[in-house]
């Protein structure tokens, strides 16, 4: 007997914990939402997936963008946008100094830093244009890449050298 008055007993506190703390937590996203009435949003930064990796291997800094440019190896692949700098030392790669970009959409965002670049090519899609900012002395300048041929700026414009800053693709 007194083993079932305990269980009940217990049974009955549980069933009163159970309920005051669900009661408990709606009260408690009831006075959030009463408070403000957007939701909480997730944050997202944008940051690019291993840039310390590949800060390591090739030298470059990739910081942010929309995930529609991602650097790819520019072997086999054609239709990509291309970058030459002169940043040889630092870079690791088969083919140092040459960084090349798939487009996967209509547009594209990659916040980046290329130091030495001085010169880029389009990805030969005539539904893309393509933006690259470069810092010159730590001024910007925004280029118009040429979609079918090379476009140079610093050195490769007769500038002092350039750092390659944004890509940025847009529909025609």
């Amino acid at each position: 007997m007194r083993f079932r008055t305990t269980l009940l007993a217990a049974t009955a506190v549980a069933g009163v914990s159970v309920i005051s703390g669900t009661a408990a937590i709606t009260s408690a996203a009831t006075a959030g939402t009463a408070a403000d009435d957007t939701p909480p949003g997730l944050v997202e930064d944008y940051s690019y997936p291993g840039a310390d990796k590949i800060l390591r291997d090739r030298g470059i800094t990739l910081v942010s963008g929309d995930g529609h440019l991602l650097l790819v190896s520019c072997a086999g692949h054609t239709g990509v946008i291309e970058v030459y700098s002169t940043n040889n030392a630092a870079d690791h790669d088969a083919d140092p100094g040459h960084y090349c970009f798939q487009v996967s959409g209509p547009t594209g965002y990659l916040k980046l830093s290329i130091p030495y670049a001085f010169q880029a090519k389009g990805d030969d899609q005539e539904a893309h244009n393509v933006k690259a900012t470069v810092t010159i002395k730590g001024a910007p300048t925004t280029v118009n890449v040429s979609t079918h041929g090379w476009t140079g700026f610093g050195e490769g414009a007769g500038q002092d050298p350039a750092t390659l800053v944004e890509l940025k693709v847009t529909g025609p």
